[in-house]
């Protein structure tokens, strides 16, 4: 009794599991798509990084002291603005001095050995204040670093150089704000190549339509340059060709009423990444079907299987 029921028990679970893997060799089982209408863009991706476009390092004129700062980090100055004081080396010793003799003292000295402005010897941006009041400075000193403007440099792979042009439209995003998408245009074509573990690469500069407020130099880009767009056209998954684009494939329809699904060729165009253009071949609402793989072939001879079942009814009944 025993054994009847576990050889029961067995075959029940197997069939119960074929079933949920695929409805045996039910002609419609498989994932089922319909085709649909709208826009394609065809990209290349690249990785790239905010930096500015000119950096200018900003150093003491003299060995001295700061006496007081005047712009700080993020803001956006004019040629020849004053971005901080400071006293030479002398001038600092010479206050010092005057200072323990009394107020009056000092103030005559003060004003007769006059500080030196620091000013910023261009229009830009201030990325960076290095320095702080009082703090002792030399001609090694990187006091305040200027950007005339921030800019992305992408990496293009070689293999993809042919689809990059003067003046294309790219899509930017930067890693900290993953949802805000900034359009750039290529500005520069690298004629150097870049060799990093045997891959070649070229670099590519891309402007900002219009720098975010939230762009800050040195984030991580991801950039899509947009090689071509079609709007208004039919699609599919690009996984139900597997991957396919750019030519001819087949698939399999189901028809409208139901039935058996027939095998069609179709003629592919562009492709994002995630849909695929389907030129000829498919009608809007077309059902494509994705087969399921053959799960009760690759479970054959497997412990559930009609053999395995066998054998331990066969053992059961031994006992």
């Amino acid at each position: 009794m025993k054994s009847v029921l576990k050889t029961s028990l067995a075959a029940a679970l197997a069939a119960a599991l074929l079933a949920a893997c695929g409805h045996g060799n039910d002609a419609s089982a498989g994932r089922q798509v319909k085709v649909a209408r709208g826009k394609i863009s065809e990209v290349v991706q690249a990785a790239g990084e905010v930096n500015p476009m000119n950096k200018v390092s900003i150093i003491p004129p003299v060995t001295g002291r700061i006496d007081q700062i005047v712009e700080d980090e993020g803001a956006t100055v004019k040629r020849g603005q004053v971005l901080a004081w400071m006293s030479s080396s002398d001038r600092a010793a010479i206050l010092d001095n005057a200072r323990s003799e009394g107020p009056e003292v000092y103030k005559k000295w003060e004003n007769e050995y006059k500080s030196t402005p620091i000013v910023a010897p261009t229009d830009g941006l201030i990325i960076a204040r290095n320095v702080v009041t009082g703090q002792t400075v030399d001609a090694d000193t990187d006091m305040y670093d200027l950007s005339d403007r921030l800019v992305v440099f992408a990496s293009v792979d070689e293999t993809d150089l042919a689809k990059i042009h003067m003046g294309q439209l790219a899509l930017c995003t930067v890693e900290a704000y993953p949802d805000k998408v900034f359009p750039t245009h290529v500005t520069l074509i690298g004629h150097q190549a870049i060799r990093v573990n045997n891959v070649i690469s070229y670099q590519i500069n891309l402007d900002p339509v219009k720098v975010p407020g939230e762009l800050r130099a040195g984030m991580t880009a991801n950039v899509n340059f947009v090689v071509q767009e079609k709007k208004d056209v039919l699609w599919i998954p690009s996984y139900a060709v597997k991957g396919l684009s750019d030519g001819p494939a087949k698939v399999q329809v189901l028809p409208p009423g139901g039935g058996q699904p027939e095998s069609r060729s179709v003629v592919l165009g562009i492709t994002d990444g995630v849909k695929v253009e389907v030129v000829s071949g498919l009608a809007l609402g077309d059902t494509v079907l994705i087969p399921s793989l053959n799960l009760p072939k690759a479970m054959s001879g497997g412990p559930m299987s009609a053999g395995g079942g066998g054998h331990g009814g066969g053992g059961g009944g031994g006992h």
